[in-house]
């Protein structure tokens, strides 16, 4: 219901609304802001290592052996990366294991990314679609419901004269992938990608394979690669019966000056949930070096009273 309201208030409130140029311009306008603000963006700068010193995060270590120092770590990692990958040799702290105890790795995604021929859409298509062809039953199964986004429809300025964006997407496992010869993965990826286009074409676009000017596929090992998260996950899904958002963690960890950011924090996934969380992380950021005031005796009674919720989930 958090989430849910966090949507309908952003998203639906007063009508839904796009960036035009695409969501990317999004990521765009962040990164100039920070650029703005005095911020310093690093692109391809692989993290590997979160540096600790007496029990405290005190930097970390790119791929290439350059090491950046600093008085607060933020990971926006997976919690799952955060303390499986970028803390070696660290005990898992309590929190850690209370979480991977109550969550488990939410499947990836099978993408694919067309362009086609305007005409083989109707005119008046939305721009969002969901196919679930036969039962229910399906709707959980790899590659059984397909969602599938046409940004064109909304911002044609995004595609060249007479051509439509399609965005396709639906549910995989990375074990589905793993342990494949690359002539045996790519030709995987195209037969499974024919198949779901074929299943468009019958549901909604006839035609449509013939209209495919082109195409380009992802799997779960692309969403790892690319996104840097463990198995390509779409984030934390709760092991037993869901408890609401009680038993997420939120961005303080069990580690000294090490804060924890993103879709595996509380409230969870989406671009309005990990918005929230970067700005509670701020917040809590904030308060613990000095920017913000805070109060020690209320602080220490909150966590209390949020770990308390924590144990009943």
């Amino acid at each position: 219901m958090i989430n849910a309201s966090m949507v309908l208030c952003d998203r639906h409130f007063g009508g839904i609304n796009y960036p035009v140029g695409g969501v990317g311009g999004i990521a765009k306008s962040l990164a100039k802001g920070l650029v703005d603000k005095g911020s310093e963006i690093l692109y391809r700068a692989n993290v590997t290592d979160i540096i600790v010193e007496n029990g405290k995060a005190v930097g970390v270590r790119l791929s290439g052996g350059r090491q950046f120092f600093a008085k607060t770590i933020i990971s926006n990692a997976t919690r799952w990366d955060t303390f499986g990958k970028l803390l070696k040799g660290e005990n898992l702290p309590k929190e850690e294991r209370d979480f991977q105890k109550r969550y488990v790795k939410a499947p990836s995604f099978l993408s694919i990314h067309m362009g086609v021929k305007a005409e083989v859409l109707p005119p008046e298509t939305d721009c969002h679609h969901f196919v679930l062809e036969d039962s229910w039953s399906r709707l959980e199964e790899p590659y059984g419901s397909i969602f599938l986004s046409i940004p064109t429809v909304l911002d044609p300025s995004l595609a060249p004269e007479g051509r439509h964006i399609l965005h396709i997407f639906t549910t995989s496992s990375i074990e589905d992938w793993e342990g494949l010869p690359r002539q045996e993965y790519e030709a995987k990826k195209e037969k499974v990608a024919d198949e779901i286009i074929r299943r468009l074409e019958k549901k909604l676009f006839p035609g449509l394979q013939s209209s495919i000017t082109f195409v380009e596929v992802g799997t779960p090992k692309t969403h790892r690669r690319y996104l840097a998260r463990q198995s390509g996950t779409y984030g934390p899904m709760p092991r037993n019966t869901p408890k609401g958002l009680l038993g997420m963690p939120f961005n303080t960890t069990g580690l000294n000056s090490l804060y924890c950011v993103g879709d595996s924090c509380f409230p969870g996934q989406g671009v309005i949930a990990v918005a929230f969380s970067g700005v509670m992380c701020a917040h809590r950021v904030a308060a613990d070096i000095g920017l913000e005031k805070k109060s020690p005796l209320l602080d220490n009674a909150l966590l209390s009273l949020l770990g308390w919720l924590r144990s009943l989930a």
